[in-house]
């Protein structure tokens, strides 16, 4: 619609560009039909256009049939009122085409304003539909294993791993209220209010400031419709082996962005690629 309006206007301004060009065109015919009769002869290339020339100076003979001799040639008054007769015409279609012009800034203006509400209308509209939809995503599971800092393998101390997964696992339920499960090596802790995240990352980043002998692998992710997908995201990022930082996918760091507060940030680490699909890898890190 907006462009057969755009093409209306275009095609009105094109025709009344089109007839000034005649205006002007039986403006110079006119003066040549004038100089023919203060002259009296007869110029032949004129008798087709003769009809619309002779109805103008008789319109003009409507205001004044005067005249006045002129070294011997007859001036009349009604061919130069023809000739204000066709000016007027020029300014009227002159005014017309300016009048058009505006109206169209008008309209376009309008338009755009009309475009911009609407668009704005459905973008407000849009991220109200998604973040209904991210709230719906409440569960979340996070995962953690251990290994033994290098250093204390390189001298040769004995760390048993294993008491230090107890500890781990003991502070770990005591903070959280959580009891684990075991999977892919590691734990497994499930989670059911996404929006309360931060007091749960708290605790694990006390994990990662601790003076324990270990290193930590953990991994958050977010849980939808798709739990294969979903389980499948957080198996590569276990493999990842990112240590000592909190690692997850794009789809949690994105429904991250939909909580109120928001005590981390969320930074991507890279991107990776697994059996021809390319994925980001975030991880959550403390505010300075």
């Amino acid at each position: 619609m907006h462009k057969y309006v755009l093409g209306t206007f275009g095609f009105f301004k094109s025709f009344l560009q089109f007839l000034k060009i005649i205006i002007v065109f039986f403006i110079l015919l006119h003066l040549l039909f004038w100089i023919e009769n203060l002259t009296g002869n007869e110029m032949g290339f004129l008798n087709f256009f003769r009809p619309v020339l002779a109805s103008f100076v008789d319109a003009g003979g409507v205001f004044s049939n005067n005249s006045l001799d002129f070294f011997g040639a007859k001036f009349e008054f009604k061919y130069f009122i023809a000739l204000l007769l066709y000016l007027i015409l020029y300014l009227v279609d002159h005014c017309l085409y300016k009048l058009l012009n505006f109206v169209q800034e008008v309209y376009i203006s309008g338009y755009t304003e009309v475009k911009k509400i609407e668009e704005k209308a459905f973008n407000e509209q849009l991220a109200k539909t998604q973040t209904n939809e991210q709230a719906r995503l409440r569960r979340y599971n996070i995962y953690v294993s251990t290994s033994v800092k290098p250093k204390f393998n390189n001298r040769g101390i004995n760390v048993d791993l294993d008491e230090q997964n107890k500890i781990m696992n003991k502070f770990l339920i005591e903070k959280l209220g959580i009891s684990p499960t075991k999977y892919e090596g590691g734990f497994l802790y499930s989670f059911g209010n996404f929006a309360t995240i931060d007091s749960v990352l708290e605790v694990f980043f006390k994990l990662l400031h601790s003076t324990a002998p270990i290193d930590y692998i953990i991994c958050v992710q977010v849980l939808g419709n798709d739990l294969v997908k979903e389980n499948e995201q957080l198996r590569e990022l276990i493999d990842l082996k990112f240590i000592n930082k909190i690692s997850t996918c794009s789809d949690t760091a994105y429904r991250y962005g939909f909580n109120a507060i928001q005590k981390f940030e969320t930074s991507q680490i890279g991107l990776f690629q697994k059996s021809g699909d390319t994925f980001e890898v975030h991880e959550f890190r403390e505010l300075d």
